[in-house]
């Protein structure tokens, strides 16, 4: 819905909003000047919470179905695939951030916010009532664009703040 009011927005913020996609390995013809007799392309999705696994699987095979036409047969099949998280409840948890953000980053506002990658929550939110995806790190937008890339990096200062943070965090819950 919020990808529909907002429908110019910056990637980042539409991957806040709507499931993201992104074609991470791609095959074809063995050569520049032979036509590809069988093509086939990973696609890595992160599906938004506003949705379901099946609502994306639909959603590829349409886009897909509609691109090559009806003429070529398409085989979409999911190698792995996760529902998203439950978004985690506003409690004495989330209080406990806050409260920790407030130590490392004073001044700064402590509000909900979709996480952008698939983490490890998946795994956790089996047995966890709840789980925050969440990194006390300061990072510029060239910062995040370098996660799982060339150059990742965080700045000295925003890792003494995310220490900072955690040990806040840890002494407020033990």
């Amino acid at each position: 819905m919020l990808a529909k009011v907002f429908p110019y927005v910056g990637a980042e913020m539409a991957a806040m909003v709507r499931t993201t996609t992104a074609a991470t390995m791609l095959t074809g013809s063995a050569a520049p000047n032979v036509l590809a007799a069988k093509a086939s392309a990973i696609v890595n999705m992160r599906v938004a919470t506003s949705s379901t696994l099946a609502e994306a699987i639909h959603h590829v095979e349409k886009v897909v179905t509609r691109a090559v036409g009806s003429a070529l047969a398409v085989d979409v099949r999911v190698l792995e695939g996760h529902e998203p998280t439950p978004v985690s409840p506003f409690d004495e948890r989330w209080d406990a951030i806050r409260t920790a953000v407030a130590a490392s980053y004073p001044g700064a506002l402590t509000v909900p916010y979709t996480m952008l990658g698939a983490s490890d929550a998946r795994h956790a939110a089996r047995i966890a009532p709840a789980v925050y995806r969440f990194s006390p790190l300061y990072m510029s937008s060239a910062q995040r664009a370098s996660v799982h890339g060339v150059d990742e990096r965080v700045t000295a200062d925003s890792l003494v703040k995310g220490v900072r943070f955690y040990r806040v965090l840890l002494s407020g819950i033990a």
